[in-house]
């Protein structure tokens, strides 16, 4: 193929044929768009010839193998520190169960092992969540467990978002295609009918993702059958007044032109900078909203004038977005409230607890253990940890701890509360030791104190 299409020669009007100008002009300039288009893909495609390609193939392979020996040397190097940690990932949790539930038989075959079979007689039926994000190990451990017929999965393709995790949605889309058909031993069952949100909303919805889903990008047609259908019965007089006054907006926003938006030369905007701007111009719209007597149906009322406690922002993640909203809001004077709050077992009062079980446990670790001496079970200052790190070099802060012990008297109090909690523990249920462990260093009514003082504050500024 390079070689034929190196031959390609595109002719040239021929020498002393007479023609009309118009015409000769017309003939040339096809010539040379089909010519320059010919070319542009030539140069795109055939870049080598046979030889070159081999030469090319040749030196890569040397470098790939080297690739291929580090990735497995690194492998077998992280296997070794697992093991020497007797720790295992998530990873590893698949690829265990996958050797222990599926073998080969003499052909060669993946089959359910012995182990899968018992399973098969124990589990009476499986369900599966989120089934679009399977991959193919899971798809493997949960056929050698079944029975072929007990398996209810659960999924929608177009949430599908975990194919850099190795999630194979086509897994979903061939059992979604297959069970439509009634002679397949599989039911397909849609669960089309949305109850969260009304007529508009999913109106809205279902044009705009009508026109960008397809199959070739978003692996389904985005057809009738896939609409969000309204699921809820607004029937009564007053709401079907209230449906027929709204009407739902689509804003596009130009990040790069949008009213104060920053200039990056060469760069792209990142999320923060893109949701500054998007975060503005909400802050804008309410505004609008409240300066010009938007009206919302209240059932109660009628119709009223929109207060602040008739919006509600729906953001893709509040965690990060949250803050960038409330500061916009607030430059345009308009008060809000995010329930944004940290992971439970990232709360201070959990985590100090948590660390206390840990150094009851083995108080040779350092973090925890600094954590509870800078609690106030422990009540050093960071000057006072200071001290005992730099009177006692080379040890753990445990053993520095005990060194100080005899002349400093916080150290010899949390070294006794620490001594007396290891020898309760031996004969107490967890949770009856961790109800005790709270009541002995007054812990719990030191985070009550806190949280009436807060909540206290929180009423007075409300009121303020």
């Amino acid at each position: 193929m390079y070689e034929v299409v190196s031959r390609v020669v595109f002719e040239t009007w021929p020498r002393g044929m007479k023609s009309e100008s118009v015409l000769k002009e017309e003939a040339k300039n096809i010539r040379s768009k089909i010519r320059d288009k010919f070319k542009a893909e030539k140069n795109r495609l055939f870049i080598y010839n046979s030889n070159q390609a081999k030469e090319d193939i040749r030196v890569m392979h040397e470098i790939l193998d080297e690739i291929k020996n580090l990735v497995l040397a690194f492998m077998n190097k992280y296997v070794e520190a697992k093991k020497e940690k007797n720790i295992i990932d998530f990873t590893d949790i698949e690829q265990l169960a996958l050797k222990i539930l599926v073998k080969k038989n003499e052909e060669g075959n993946l089959v359910a092992s012995e182990v899968a079979n018992s399973y098969q007689e124990k589990f009476e039926e499986i369900a599966i969540d989120e089934y679009q994000d399977s991959n193919l190990v899971q798809e493997y451990i949960l056929n050698a467990i079944s029975r072929g017929n007990n398996i209810f999965m659960v999924g929608d393709v177009k949430q599908s978002i975990y194919k850099f995790r190795q999630a194979r949605p086509e897994l979903f889309l061939e059992k979604y295609d297959e069970y439509k058909d009634i002679l397949v031993k599989g039911t397909c069952i849609q669960l089309f009918k949305n109850f969260r949100s009304r007529k508009e909303v999913l109106d809205m919805t279902n044009l705009v993702f009508a026109n960008i889903m397809s199959k070739q990008l978003g692996d389904i047609e985005y057809t009738e059958d896939e609409y969000l259908n309204l699921g809820s019965n607004y029937s009564n007089e007053l709401h079907e007044k209230e449906i027929n006054a709204y009407k739902p907006e689509l804003h596009i926003i130009d990040v790069g032109q949008a009213e104060g938006a920053r200039e990056h030369e060469g760069e792209e905007y990142d999320v923060i900078e893109n949701s500054e701007v998007e975060a503005r111009f909400v802050a804008k719209r309410i505004k609008d909203m409240l300066d010009n007597s938007f009206q919302v149906f209240d059932k109660n009322l009628g119709y009223r004038n929109a207060e602040l406690k008739d919006i509600a922002i729906l953001l893709r993640t509040t965690s990060q977005l949250a803050n960038v909203y409330e500061k916009e809001l607030k430059a345009l004077g308009i008060t809000s409230f995010s329930d944004v709050g940290n992971s439970y077992f990232e709360e201070i009062e959990v985590k100090t607890i948590i660390a206390m079980l840990t150094i009851i446990d083995n108080p040779n670790n350092d973090i925890p253990l600094v954590t509870v001496l800078r609690s106030m079970i422990g009540g050093f200052t960071d000057n006072e940890l200071l001290e005992v790190r730099l009177e006692n070099k080379g040890v753990g802060f445990y053993e520095a701890l005990k060194t100080v012990g005899a002349k400093q008297g916080k150290a010899n109090e949390i070294l006794r509360l620490l001594q007396d909690l290891q020898s309760e523990q031996e004969h107490m249920k967890l949770h009856e030791f961790i109800w005790h462990l709270y009541e002995k260093t007054g812990y719990y009514d030191y985070v009550r104190t806190i949280a009436k003082w807060r909540n206290a504050k929180r009423e007075s500024e409300k009121t303020f």
